[in-house]
């Protein structure tokens, strides 16, 4: 008799679990899961998902625990994937994100005048994202749907992209360019700002000794 309980029991919950998945559900689809991408530069990819359950499910994508801390930001799409979305139909999401610099260079002053060199292995970073179900925002600022928490993942290997070049000297051409213009504007603002009769001296002074340079030509 007790057995037979017990066998019920566990029937029962198995029940209610399986009605509370069959209520909500996604699926994720991608193209690929190998990405070369630049390192300090932003990068978005897109995955594909659906809904072939009778209810609409709120879904949000992100990176798995393993790939969150080697990323400098991430921005993630919230998109309704109405019910009985087949996977022909499947929604895409995008997801960015952001990886750090993460070959070293060679500076040489305060992270400027730099240089990088690629004769390391290549950086690489494999994890998930994973596409988690959220509440559904209604118009009265409260939640609705399926209360069940669903997520799918799907494989993600980051290759970062090394680019070597040469030390940049841009820079002190510009402060360089900087100064000999403010050189150039002092000194003009030197010479106008003296007085009429001295500028009008200097310039006889001028004319007098080219005239005498002229006369000990001849």
């Amino acid at each position: 008799m007790k057995k037979e309980v017990i066998i019920t029991f566990v029937g029962v919950v198995l029940a209610i679990v399986l009605l509370q998945l069959a209520s909500a559900g996604i699926g994720i689809k991608w193209e690929q899961e190998s990405f070369i991408v630049n390192e300090n530069e932003k990068t978005c990819v897109t995955y594909s998902v659906y809904n072939p359950w009778p209810e609409d499910t709120s879904v949000r994508i992100e990176l798995a625990d393993t790939l969150k801390d080697v990323m400098v930001s991430q921005e993630a799409e919230t998109k309704l994937i109405p019910a009985d979305t087949s996977s022909a139909d499947a929604i895409p999401l995008k997801f960015c994100f952001k990886v750090p610099r993460v070959y070293g260079q060679d500076c040489l002053v305060a992270g400027q005048l730099c240089k990088q060199e690629c004769g390391e292995q290549p950086v690489e970073y494999t994890g998930e994202v994973v596409v988690k179900s959220v509440p559904i925002e209604t118009k009265m600022s409260g939640a609705g749907g399926s209360t069940t928490s669903m997520a799918v993942s799907a494989p993600l290997r980051l290759r970062i992209e090394c680019n070597a070049h040469p030390r940049d000297y841009s820079l002190i051409y510009i402060i360089l360019g900087i100064i000999s213009l403010i050189v150039i504007l002092v000194v003009l603002y030197r010479k106008h700002r003296k007085p009429e009769s001295e500028r009008k001296r200097e310039e006889l002074e001028s004319l007098r000794e080219r005239m005498i340079k002229l006369k000990a030509k001849k």
